[in-house]
Formats: structure tokens, sequence, C-alpha cells
């Protein structure tokens, strides 16, 4: 497999209209994704000193992590306002090969900070809220 762009690794956020419509967070340095599959421990007595696992049923968890130059566009606002109501936004990650994967999630963790010599920033930490589709590029 031939190595991909970073920068076409993209975190867009929707409108939240019916038919809704994805913005990239263009401002962005890092997009980084993580997915965490916790299995359910059903190590018994009888196992010997041997762990088992059932891997379907725990819980599987989905983070975003996103860190970017503030620039006051349209998306980042929106970023913003989610951040300050709590309330879960469609996001939409385009990768470098094509594929697409959609959820909605809600923002756990959201700065800006800047120097006096330098460029606002910004960072967010973003939880999955329900079930995701991936549709291969």
């Amino acid at each position: 497999m031939a190595s991909q762009k970073g920068r076409d690794f993209l975190m867009k956020i929707g409108d939240g209209q019916p038919s809704e419509t994805f913005t990239a967070l263009g401002a962005a340095r890092t997009n980084a994704m993580r997915i965490n599959n916790n299995p359910v421990d059903d190590t018994a007595m009888d196992s010997n000193g041997i762990q088992s696992l059932i891997g379907d049923a725990g819980v599987q968890t989905m983070e975003l992590t996103i860190d970017g130059l503030f620039k006051d566009a349209d998306a980042e606002e929106v970023l913003r306002e989610k951040a300050f109501s709590g309330a879960a936004a469609n996001y939409q990650l385009a990768f470098p090969n094509g594929d697409v994967l959609e959820a909605s999630f809600i923002i756990r963790e959201y700065s800006r900070g800047g120097t006096y010599d330098g460029l606002e920033t910004f960072s967010a930490v973003l939880l999955r809220s329900g079930a995701s589709t991936y549709t291969s590029g």
C-alpha cells in the first residue's frame, strides 16, 4: 500500500440540516482517530490462570482529536458552539484513500490559546455517541 498524505485526512463538521452538508475544519494541523475495544473478561477459577475474553460483549469507544490554528472560519465557530452547548453534532472523517466515516460526536474537551508572538490555536477531543457508518472509497 502506498503512503498517504496526512493533510488529506480531513475532519468535517455537519450543518445539522436534513440534507446534511459537511465542511472541513480547514485550519487543522493534526487530526487523529482512536478506536478502543473493551472486551468483557470472563476468566473463571477453572481457566487455569489464563485470561478469557468475550470481544463482542464489551463496549467500543471512538475518540477524535484535532489541533489547529484558529482562523474564525464558519466550521470552527460551529465547533466552538458545540463545545459550549455540549450538544452532539455529526462529523465526517475523509481518509486520503477515499474512505469516509460518519458518526455523531460530543465534544469532551475544547481549548483555545495563543502567545503574544504567535497565532491563536485550538484543540478538541470528541467522543462518539452511537453507531458510525463507514464507506470504503
